[in-house]
């Protein structure tokens, strides 16, 4: 529960600040990578607190592959918030939650609880509720 806490704070906390960095005309690919860095050594930290670490080639190719989606995924949430508005754009961020919970129960055919299945039954209608109004109505 406190991780996902910090993470709904986290993720509030840097569309807030990616959505401010537009106004301002701040370089947001620096602010990307500043945010990547800091999440480098904070996992560093937490590698020597713990003794956590180690190497396995197959987990390595996996982290790639995560750090470069996350990238990926920064960098279309810089553009989203650039064009829309920021509840628009914790939509898109929240499907990567979505996701993930659809694919493990597609690909390993794991059962969802019931809170589970009541957000991804939610999670269209949070779409369409959270859609763009034109200005003519």
């Amino acid at each position: 529960m406190i991780y996902l806490v910090i993470s709904v704070v986290s993720f509030a906390s840097a569309a807030l600040i990616y959505k401010y960095s537009n106004h301002i005309n701040c370089d947001r690919i620096s602010l990307i990578l500043c945010e990547r860095i800091t999440a480098v050594v904070l996992l560093f930290f937490y590698i020597i607190m713990f003794d956590r670490f180690t190497f396995n080639p197959a987990i390595t190719v996996l982290a790639f592959t995560g750090g470069i989606t996350i990238f990926l995924s920064r960098v279309a949430l810089i553009a989203s918030l650039k064009c829309g508005k920021v509840s628009i754009s914790w939509t898109i961020v929240n499907l990567s939650v979505v996701i993930p919970v659809l694919s493990s129960i597609l690909l390993w055919s794991e059962i969802p609880s019931q809170r589970q299945i009541i957000g991804l039954l939610l999670v269209p209608a949070a779409i369409g509720l959270l859609q763009e109004q034109s200005m003519g109505h």
